[in-house]
């Protein structure tokens, strides 16, 4: 069956646009060039061992026989309930926009618009550079299993209420999975493609990627895509120009597990048959300079934290 194409406006209420084939050729143009985002992926799934599994848009979509016959406005009012208060009210820091979806009888992809100036409003021709900034739009693909669910959305707002509260979805990896995955490409110089891994001011880029990953609570391929950039290590246009396929496993965004980092890049350094140091981050503490090397005098330096200061000198004067 041909592609079933729909669009609505998602306002204090929800209305179908009626769409001609020049539009439909447009809508299809923008799902295409949208649809390039590949580093912008988080990975989910519908449990089906939850409560409201059932609600989700992508489920009954999926269950019911005829796509033909569908009913997608209901997708669009479920979009509106998701997006307003238990006082039925918009939530203000949610955006209007426009809701396209793109179906055939085994898949369907969600999108929504945020940013009209983007696009001609009454032919939906991209008529400007889609730009960097990623918040103005969201994705959802579906490709007829339910444990594969690829969602794309980086608005910091309202961040869950796109997969969690409209569609009912679960996040497919943890954070000790997506961090132990950035740590090991990293360590195997496999998280960026090949040609930045030739560059002359690699070793920089990648300690860079490191210190980031240390500094962060949340690790964000297109926050750390753009500090790069910042920092003059880099000049790029898109994340596809940076990261490898190796790491589009890796989710957009998440949490970053400090147990992992520890676990990663703890290092125990024998310095005689008596003497071993054994630091939580190695690296952090050269950075810091809590951990000095002098390989002409044959000397490593540590400093101690002041508030360690009184215990280590208690210890060490009691000896």
């Amino acid at each position: 069956m041909n592609d079933i194409i729909k669009v609505f406006d998602i306002g204090t209420d929800v209305t179908e646009n009626e769409i001609d084939e020049k539009q439909r050729g447009n809508i299809l143009n923008l799902f295409n060039e949208l649809g390039k985002e590949t580093h912008l992926i988080t990975n989910c799934y519908l449990n089906q061992g939850g409560d409201d599994y059932e609600e989700s848009p992508i489920y009954y979509f999926n269950e019911c026989d005829g796509k033909d016959q569908f009913n997608y406005k209901q997708i669009a009012e479920d979009l509106l309930r998701a997006e307003c208060k238990t006082d039925n009210t918009r939530n203000s820091t949610i955006r209007e926009g426009l809701l396209f979806i793109k179906a055939n009888s085994s898949s369907i992809i969600i999108m929504k618009l945020e940013k009209l100036t983007v696009i001609d409003k009454a032919t939906y021709e991209i008529k400007s550079e889609l730009g960097k900034e990623k918040d103005y739009f969201k994705v959802c693909t579906f490709k007829g299993e339910y444990s594969d669910i690829k969602i794309i959305d980086k608005n910091k707002t309202a961040a869950k209420y796109w997969y969690q509260k409209f569609l009912k979805l679960t996040r497919k990896r943890t954070a000790e999975d997506n961090t132990n995955d950035v740590i090991d490409l990293i360590a195997q110089d496999k998280f960026y493609k090949e040609d930045i891994c030739k560059k002359e001011n690699y070793k920089e880029i990648k300690r860079f990627t490191e210190y980031y990953l240390f500094d962060n609570k949340k690790f964000d391929k297109s926050d750390l895509f753009n500090e790069l950039n910042s920092s003059g290590l880099i000049e790029l246009q898109k994340e596809d120009d940076l990261f490898s396929p190796n790491s589009e496993r890796i989710d957009s965004d998440f949490e970053i597990s400090e147990y992992e980092i520890n676990r990663k890049y703890q290092k125990k350094i024998k310095t005689s048959d008596e003497i071993t140091i054994t630091t939580k981050n190695y690296l952090e503490s050269i950075r810091d300079s809590q951990l000095i090397f002098d390989e002409k005098n044959k000397k490593i330096t540590i400093f101690i934290d002041e508030k360690y200061l009184d215990e280590v000198k208690e210890q060490l004067e009691n000896e």
